[in-house]
């Protein structure tokens, strides 16, 4: 059987839909009995052009995608220069009239802040200003009001120690930054037979210490009270201490509790 094409010819005019260039031809087969079918067949072209646009929008993508990082990363940077107060070269006589301005923005942010804050803020002694503590009054009157907001804030530990040494950890928030204070308290217990099975209950406070981390301030415990409580397996311990840092002291108060287990495991 053979079969001849007649009448190629196109139907409609070039089309170009998503980069793809089509056209519709018509293909009449004759053949035995005269038999007619008719076929459309879309040729597709330039597949190369489809190619071109894609890599041209990644192109775009990644250029655009580059573009965002360095500005993301150029503001990043500025703002981490800000951060940092601008140090001073004073001279005495300087030192002297910065010092006044220093003491009248912590008295000012006092007054402010007496209603609603507990905090009270004071100034170093000029003769212990360190160097990187002279900066501009604007900056300076930033961390005062940022040191008048701090929070200190008691960290869970569920963890059992022995009574001889037992730490809690608080977190003195200061703005963006953190300081971490530990004490560790000082028990011994015994055991109480008066009650079904026995437990240990505390039986003397020795005292209790702490310390600062991660900081560039300085910590100084002022003093603290013990009270027993839950018919002796637990200690409520009030606390003060001062904190200094770049110049400016605030005094934090909290409160701290130590439980004893039925074993004389501390928490």
């Amino acid at each position: 059987m053979q079969h001849r094409f007649e009448n190629l010819k196109s139907l409609k005019p070039i089309k170009i839909i998503d980069g793809v260039i089509k056209t519709d031809f018509l293909i009449i087969l004759s053949g035995v009995g005269m038999l007619k079918k008719y076929f459309y067949i879309s040729i597709l072209l330039g597949a190369f052009a489809l190619s071109g646009c894609t890599d041209n929008k990644e192109a775009t993508v990644e250029s655009i995608t580059t573009e965002q990082s360095i500005t993301i990363n150029n503001e990043a940077n500025m703002i981490k220069k800000e951060a940092a107060p601008i140090l001073l070269n004073l001279t005495q006589e300087q030192k002297a009239e910065y010092y006044q301005k220093y003491v009248a923005i912590i008295e000012k942010v006092n007054a402010e802040n007496n209603k609603d804050f507990e905090l009270e803020l004071k100034l170093e002694p000029i003769t212990g200003f360190l160097d990187d503590y002279w900066i501009e009054v604007a900056d300076f009157e930033k961390l005062v009001k940022e040191r008048a907001k701090a929070s200190m804030i008691v960290l869970e530990n569920n963890e059992r120690y022995h009574p001889m040494s037992v730490p809690k950890t608080t977190k003195l928030q200061i703005g963006s930054k953190e300081a971490f204070i530990t004490f560790t308290g000082s028990f011994n217990t015994q055991l109480n037979s008066g009650i079904p099975g026995g437990r240990q209950e505390f039986s003397v406070f020795d005292g209790i210490s702490s310390e600062v981390a991660n900081a560039d301030g300085n910590w100084t415990q002022l003093g603290y009270n013990a009270i027993l409580i839950d018919d002796g397996i637990t200690y409520v311990i009030d606390l003060a201490g001062k904190y200094s840092q770049s110049g400016i002291i605030s005094t934090h108060t909290m409160s701290l509790k130590f439980n004893c287990d039925k074993n004389g495991g501390i928490s």
